[in-house]
């Protein structure tokens, strides 16, 4: 395992109270992750840091887990949803598909965003639009405000198409990855054990999951405190989005 690998265990381990013998990822998943200098360092410009994901086996999604990792999750987590099953029903089924993986989850600061301003990630007070290293994309998106906020689904998915199609074309995508935004369960994991200062802000950042479809079900995640990132509901209506950034993540295509 690389050395960033081994940091990661380390603190994921003392973090979940484990021994020093549990396997997080099976040893396969690890090499599988090809990732050359070149390509290293053109992801570390977009901010891209990879985490390691336990198993199913190694850290399961239960009861313990929901409540070390959701301390104030809302009193309603557990009941059905009137159009499916529960959030919590529905951040474990999310998950599965990335228990056991390797994952990039960007790192990018999110700003303390006012409603209506026109702000940027990157700095605290988000006023200088070259500190988003995906600042260049959102013009070809069609986000034309050029923010990672006031957006909406259709533009968001063709956002996600283009940084897709270019690190393809610029051969900055591991093999068997794809570019999505960042997964509820992920967000919360990453950011409670190694970023805490996501939390620093209000506001409230996209997840995605998507269905055997490849349709994706949009949620909104974040903190209820300090450290905190219990925050996670459905995303019903297109009134929610413009409130809402977000963060990529590169996720194993299958």
């Amino acid at each position: 395992m690389d050395d960033w690998g081994e940091e990661r265990a380390r603190k994921l381990r003392e973090f979940l109270k484990l021994d020093a013998e549990s396997l997080l990822i099976a040893p396969d998943e690890m090499a599988a992750l090809e990732l050359r200098p070149e390509m290293a360092d053109g992801l570390a410009h977009f901010n891209i840091e990879w985490h390691l994901i336990p198993s199913a086996e190694a850290v399961p999604l239960d009861d313990s887990y929901l409540l070390r990792l959701y301390p104030t999750a809302a009193r309603d987590f557990a009941k059905p949803h009137e159009h499916g099953a529960s959030r919590r029903e529905a951040l474990i089924t999310g998950h599965r598909r990335h228990q056991g993986r390797v994952i990039g989850v960007e790192t990018t600061r999110k700003p303390c965003y006012l409603p209506g301003n026109r702000q940027f990630y990157g700095t605290a007070y988000g006023h200088d639009a070259s500190s988003d290293p995906f600042a260049a994309y959102m013009g070809r998106a069609g986000m034309m405000n050029g923010t990672r906020y006031a957006h909406n689904y259709l533009s968001l998915r063709e956002f996600i198409r283009v940084v897709n199609e270019d690190w393809r074309a610029r051969s900055l995508l591991p093999a068997g990855y794809r570019v999505t935004i960042c997964p509820p369960a992920v967000f919360n994991l990453v950011g409670t054990i190694f970023h805490p200062e996501w939390s620093a802000t209000e506001t409230l950042e996209l997840g995605f999951y998507r269905d055997e479809q490849g349709n994706a079900t949009c949620y909104a995640v974040g903190a209820n405190a300090p450290g905190d990132f219990s925050f996670f509901n459905v995303v019903e209506g297109e009134a929610d989005w413009s409130l809402m950034g977000f963060r990529l993540a590169l996720v194993p295509e299958h």
